[in-house]
């Protein structure tokens, strides 16, 4: 076949038309792009304009939806809302109330309303998202219908965090954890960011002890993941929840079997100043308690160098390392303690103590 091409006596026209074909077909692509840049700076740029003028609408007139033109297209929708929510979190009292009028002025709630009906899930998640940080008390009741008809476990996530930055008190903290409950566990740090946005809602509202009444009522609740009460815990000590001193020492007491929750409540509690448990975490078996504990001891550790030299011969490398670290910051004590094990016949001690021992010197250098 290619040597029937190659042998025809119009080969070279074929060739050249390919390249023309090429050529244009290339130079297409150019300005196609380039259009396309142009148009998207365009659009950015009137997006901007807006975004600008609504901001000095609302913080500068007593009427802003008088000085702006109505939306109707999806980037002047975009626009409005980022203007929005950005108001709503600089300024409180009358301008924010003026923001939160054009929410209802413009129709940019019921907007984003209709779009989470939407075939595409991604664009259910962007109107979920932007209906999170109006964080609008109204939505409550519809981000929890839509939670119920939803199919899609990512939309799910972020109606939950949305609902987190609108709560109330205790129910509503019960229903996150029950829908939580009811996905599968996405990661700590997603939890923990929902509680901790509860947390400040909460005290923001002067309520911070609706948390600790939550926190009890899900204490022992089978049906609440241990992984969430841990992360709850987390978001505690991330707050500085001060009133929540009892409620750790409860949640340590209650889990001796689940040393996450333990090392969150260690870890929670010396946030607050609380040291009181460091000595009986320092004995616990599991490594995580330990190493919960030891990222703490330095602030009290005169007290706890016989417990704090004790595991330099711990089986975990790291409970090892940080005891190690941990006398090391403890004075003449703990340096005491570290050239004793560093000369002992145990030689993981022996390695750990002399590691410290020259980090100590090479600070002090």
């Amino acid at each position: 076949m290619i040597e029937h091409i190659t042998d025809s006596p119009r080969f070279y026209e074929y060739v050249s038309w390919a390249v023309l074909l090429l050529s244009v077909f290339n130079f297409s692509q150019i300005v196609y792009l380039l259009w396309n840049k142009a148009r998207v700076e365009k659009a950015e740029r009137r997006k901007d304009e807006l975004k600008r003028l609504a901001a000095t609408a609302i913080v500068t007139s007593l009427s802003p939806a008088e000085l702006l033109p109505l939306p109707s297209s999806e980037e002047e929708y975009a626009a409005y809302s980022e203007s929005i929510a950005s108001v709503l979190d600089s300024f409180e009292g009358e301008v924010a109330d003026r923001a939160a009028g054009l929410l209802t002025i413009f129709g940019i709630g019921a907007h984003y309303r209709s779009l989470v009906r939407s075939r595409s899930w991604y664009k259910r998640c962007n109107a979920v998202d932007m209906l999170t940080v109006f964080r609008m008390d109204e939505n409550r009741a519809f981000f929890i219908e839509l939670f119920a008809s939803e199919p899609s476990a990512d939309v799910k996530y972020r109606i939950i965090r949305g609902l987190s930055l609108i709560v109330r008190g205790r129910d509503d903290l019960g229903e996150l954890a029950r829908m939580l409950s009811g996905l599968p566990y996405l990661a700590p740090k997603y939890t923990e960011d929902l509680f901790y946005n509860a947390i400040i809602r909460l005290k923001a509202l002067g309520k911070e002890d609706e948390f600790g009444v939550f926190m009890r009522l899900i204490m022992r609740d089978g049906l609440v993941r241990a992984e969430i009460k841990r992360d709850c815990l987390t978001a505690c000590y991330a707050a500085i929840c001060e009133k929540g001193r009892p409620l750790l020492k409860e949640y340590y007491a209650a889990h001796p079997g689940e040393p996450e929750i333990l090392a969150a409540c260690i870890r929670s509690l010396a946030r607050a100043g609380d040291f009181t448990l460091l000595p009986e975490a320092l004995r616990n078996p599991d490594w995580r308690v330990k190493l919960a504990a030891l990222k703490h001891a330095h602030l009290c550790c005169e007290d706890l160098t016989g417990e704090i030299t004790g595991l330099l011969s711990d089986p975990n490398y790291h409970v090892r390392l940080n005891a190690a670290m941990t006398l090391a910051r403890a004075g003449e004590r703990g340096l005491t303690a570290l050239r004793g094990a560093a000369a002992s016949q145990d030689k993981f001690a022996a390695e750990t103590a002399a590691y410290a021992l020259e980090q100590e010197a090479a600070w002090n250098s």
